[in-house]
């Protein structure tokens, strides 16, 4: 099927509007993924990384989590000020990719744990804006009864991308050259995508002056929505998970002795089936409600890291049970980002977006390697991580039975004020 054929809305009037939206979809398909390959292909290159700079599980952790801190800072300043400027991101993700691909790049050069924390740091505060201003421009171009898809092909551009697709990269060029050479090199897709974003990402400046002005005291309708509140705390459990079980799962399999090779290939199907996830449980939920898909995504998402611990040893069996990843791979999707995208005015969904970075970034995303990294350093085991990740997501099952659906098909079965709010199209009082 044609990519645009596939992403085509139903508006009778809209064939260019269309390929529009597919053109913006596509390419924010590819940032995102951009995104999180510069953010998280570390990670599959820690065993080397670790002997050469002789570090431990809690350093290894914090290279991750200091990103997660800076990436939250970040996130939540420029993505207010793009909700006052009335939604225009287009040249803060352009600025965003540059300067953190560029950085990136620098990683190789890093000679101790000092600098290669400093750099990591860096990276994270210059990807931070990108991700939820991403967002922010596909939510507004999509159908309210396309969003939970379109979103979630945003997202599956980081999983296949930065999951699927990574371990070959990273692994492949370290293998090929060493690990210093492989990040200058998979800094240079970053600034081509931010060249495309340049040349075709439209804005409409109409739109812009037309829309109503986001002033200081609007933003208390974010901060007061039950279902925003909710989904901090189910956001901050799903990425200190995710986050968490991607940092170690490598070199989970590493130390379980698989060899680089067979441990590509499980990372890799692994990442290709989250992938999927992340488009087919939105999809699900734009006809079932977000409420049962998010629950079915939770609970799938325990499973993952403990089917990692169950099945290391028995590669055919880890593979089909990664099956529980084709709805796992939504939950991020639906809580950080559908949910709450959903449940507040459309003029400040970056910046409920941006929250949700910011808190789950800060709590969950900082902690979940740092608690994983210390707890596998004091039992001399990372199985022992693994597990915690596996136990996380049963507080995201909780969250999601008490969030209030927003999916504007069943929306429209209530009454019409519903039904606004859940397309995110409340007007600012």
């Amino acid at each position: 099927m044609p990519v645009t054929s596939f992403f085509r809305r139903p508006d009778p009037g809209g064939a260019a509007d269309a390929n529009r939206q597919n053109t913006l979809v596509l390419i924010m398909f590819f940032a995102a993924g951009i995104v999180f390959l510069d953010r998280f292909g570390i990670t599959f290159l820690f065993p080397q990384i670790g002997d050469d700079l002789h570090l431990n599980h809690s350093q290894l952790g914090s290279l991750v989590s200091i990103t997660a801190v800076t990436w939250a800072i970040s996130s939540l300043i420029f993505s207010v000020v793009s909700d006052r400027l009335g939604g225009r991101a287009k040249w803060m993700i352009v600025a965003s990719l540059v300067l953190f691909s560029t950085a990136v790049g620098l990683i190789g050069l890093a000679q101790d744990y000092g600098t290669m924390l400093l750099l990591r740091a860096v990276i994270g505060f210059c990807e931070g804006p990108a991700l939820p201003l991403i967002q922010g421009a596909v939510a507004r171009a999509s159908s309210p009864e396309r969003r939970g898809r379109n979103m979630g092909i945003v997202i599956a551009g980081t999983l296949l991308i930065g999951s699927a697709l990574a371990p070959s990269i990273m692994i492949g060029l370290a293998t090929a050259l060493n690990w210093r050479l492989a990040f200058p090199l998979v800094a240079v897709p970053g600034i081509v995508v931010a060249l495309l974003v340049a040349l075709f990402m439209r804005e409409n400046r109409t739109a812009g002056a037309d829309a109503p002005r986001v002033k200081a005291r609007d933003f208390r309708l974010v901060l007061a929505n039950r279902n925003v509140l909710l989904a901090l705390v189910g956001t901050t459990v799903c990425l200190g998970t995710n986050i968490g079980f991607g940092a170690f799962a490598p070199t989970y399999l590493h130390e379980e002795g698989l060899s680089r090779s067979t441990a590509t290939l499980v990372l890799t199907v692994y990442g290709c089936i989250i992938a999927l996830g992340s488009i087919i449980a939105p999809a699900v939920s734009d006809r079932v409600g977000r409420k049962p898909a998010l629950f079915a995504a939770a609970i799938c998402s325990g499973l993952v890291p403990l089917f990692f611990v169950l099945f290391a040893h028995s590669v055919p069996l880890l593979l089909a049970s990664l099956a529980v990843g084709l709805m796992a791979g939504g939950s991020l999707t639906l809580i950080t980002y559908v949910v709450p995208g959903e449940s507040v005015p459309r003029e400040l969904m970056a910046t409920a977006f941006a929250l949700q970075i910011a808190v789950g970034e800060t709590l969950g995303g900082a902690l979940g390697p740092q608690l994983g990294g210390a707890l596998a350093d004091a039992t001399h085991s990372l199985k022992s991580a693994l597990l915690l990740y596996a136990a996380a997501p049963i507080l995201l099952a909780v969250v999601a039975l008490l969030i209030r659906e927003t999916a504007p098909r069943l929306g429209k079965r209530t009454s019409t004020r519903k039904a606004r709010e859940a397309s995110g199209e409340a007007a600012l009082s």
